[in-house]
C-alpha cells in the first residue's frame, strides 16, 4: 500500500512501517507525529504520564502488568513495615524498590547484548560510586547532614542547596551512561534512555542511604511512624523517580546528537531536567518553611515527575520515529503483538517501534521454510 503520510511504497497494515503513522481511522493523513500512539507502547497517547511504560520502553505491553504488581507489592511491604513500626526496614526498602525493579527489567529487556555484567557496572555502579562520593561531599560541605523536610536557616544556604546543587547532581549523574554512548550495540535512543535511568537510580540509591545513615543507625527497632509517612512516600517513590528520569531525559537527549535538529531537542530537554530538579528541591523547601502540609509537598513532587515523564515520552517518541526512517525492510517478530511481520521502523500491525524491543527481539528473525 501506499503510506497516506510519507507517500512510500510499504507493506500493508494499521501504521506505516517506515514513518507510523495510523493509515486508518480519524488519524489517518491528518500526521505523522501520532500523538494519540506513544512509539514504544503504541496503545497509550504521547501525554500520559504512566511511569511504568514511560520508563520500560523496551518492555511488550502485557510484562508491564508484572513490573506495576510487583511495584505494587514492594508498596505494601512499606505500608506493613510502617503500621508495624519498622521504620528502619521501611526505609531500607524504600531506596531499594524502584532500583531493584530497574535492575530485573535491564535483565528482561536485555538491552546490553553480550555484556551484562560491563554495562550494569558502568551505570549502575558508577551511579553508586558518584551518588556516595558526590552525596557526602555535599553532606560535609554544604548541609552538614541536614536531615530531610528540616527548615534552611538562611536564604544564600536555600539557594546553595536547592539550586546549586542540583544543578551540578545532574551535571556529573549522566556521566557514567555517557561512558557507553559511543558502544555500536547500544546506539539507539531508548538504549540511552534506560541507561540513563539506570544510572540516575544508582545514584538514588547512595544518596539516600548516606543521608539516612545516621538515621538508621540510631533509630529504636520499633519507632512511632506518626511523623515518618511523608518521607517514605517522598524517598520511595517521587525521590526515586526524580533522580532517574531527570538523568534519563538527560542522556536521551545527548544520546543521538547526529539526528536532524538534535541541538534543539537536547537544549530543551536538558533544560526541563534541570528545572525540574531545581523546583523539586526548591519549591518542597518553600512550602515546607511557610508551614504547608506535607501532602501538599508530596503532591507538588508528583506534579514534577508527571512533568519529566511527559517530556521523557516526547523526546522518546520523536526519536524513535526518526531513528525508524534510517531502517531497512527485514522479516522480524513484533516484541509486542508477536507477529511475524516485513517491517522496517514499525510493526505494521500494532504500531510499536521496533527499536523499542527488548535485545533479543531486535535481531532478525525469518520466518520458518524461507530464505
Amino acid at each position: 500500500m501506499r503510506c497516506v503520510s510519507c507517500g512510500d511504497d510499504v507493506p500493508e497494515g494499521l501504521f506505516c512501517t517506515n514513518c507510523g503513522a495510523p493509515q486508518h481511522g480519524a488519524e489517518a493523513g491528518v500526521t505523522q507525529h501520532r500523538l494519540g500512539h506513544y512509539a514504544a507502547h503504541p496503545s497509550e497517547p504521547v501525554l500520559n504520564p504512566s511511569i511504568f511504560s514511560t520508563l520500560f520502553p523496551h518492555l511488550p505491553h502485557q510484562k508491564l502488568s508484572d513490573f506495576r504488581l510487583a511495584f505494587a507489592a514492594g508498596l505494601a511491604a512499606i505500608l506493613v513495615l510502617y503500621v508495624a513500626g519498622l521504620i528502619s526496614s521501611a526505609i531500607l526498602l524504600c531506596a531499594f524498590l524502584v532500583p531493584v525493579l530497574y535492575l530485573l527489567f535491564l535483565y528482561e529487556a536485555q538491552i546490553y547484548r553480550d555484556e551484562p555484567a560491563r554495562v550494569l557496572s558502568v551505570v549502575l555502579g558508577g551511579g553508586v560510586i558518584l551518588g556516595i562520593v558526590v552525596t557526602i561531599v555535599i553532606n560535609k560541605w554544604v548541609i552538614s547532614d541536614r536531615p530531610s523536610f528540616a527548615p534552611l536557616a538562611t536564604t544564600g544556604t536555600l539557594l546553595l542547596v536547592t539550586v546549586a546543587v542540583p544543578i551540578i547532581l545532574e551535571i556529573v549523574k549522566p556521566i557514567p551512561a555517557l561512558l557507553l554512548r559511543n558502544r555500536p550495540a547500544l546506539r539507539e535512543t531508548a538504549d540511552g534512555l534506560v541507561l540513563g535511568i539506570a544510572a540516575g537510580l544508582g545514584y538514588g540509591i547512595a544518596m539516600t542511604l548516606v543521608n539516612y545513615w545516621s538515621v538508621l543507625q540510631e533509630l529504636p527497632f520499633h519507632t512511632d511512624p506518626a511523623q515518618w509517612v511523608y518521607q517514605l512516600v517522598s524517598i520511595g517513590v517521587f525521590l526515586p523517580l526524580l533522580q532517574g528520569s531527570a538523568t534519563g531525559l538527560i542522556v536521551a537527549a545527548l544520546w543521538r546528537f547526529d539526528r536532524p535538529n538534535a541541538a534543539r531537542w537536547a537544549i530543551g530537554a536538558i533544560a526541563v531536567a534541570f528545572l525540574a530538579h531545581v523546583g523539586f528541591n526548591l519549591v518542597s523547601q518553600k512550602l515546607l518553611d511557610n508551614g504547608l502540609p506535607q501532602g501538599v509537598v508530596l503532591a507538588w513532587q508528583g506534579f514534577v515527575v508527571a512533568v519529566l515523564l511527559i517530556c521523557i515520552r516526547y523526546v522518546l517518541h520523536y526519536a524513535l520515529m526518526q531513528e525508524a526512517r534510517d531502517l531497512g525492510f527485514s522479516e522480524r517478530v513484533c516484541p509486542s503483538c508477536h507477529r511475524r511481520v516485513m517491517a522496517a521502523g514499525f510493526c505494521p500491525d500494532c504500531g510499536k517501534a521496533l527499536t523499542a524491543g527488548s535485545g533479543a527481539s531486535r535481531m532478525v528473525a525469518p520466518i520458518p521454510g524461507k530464505l
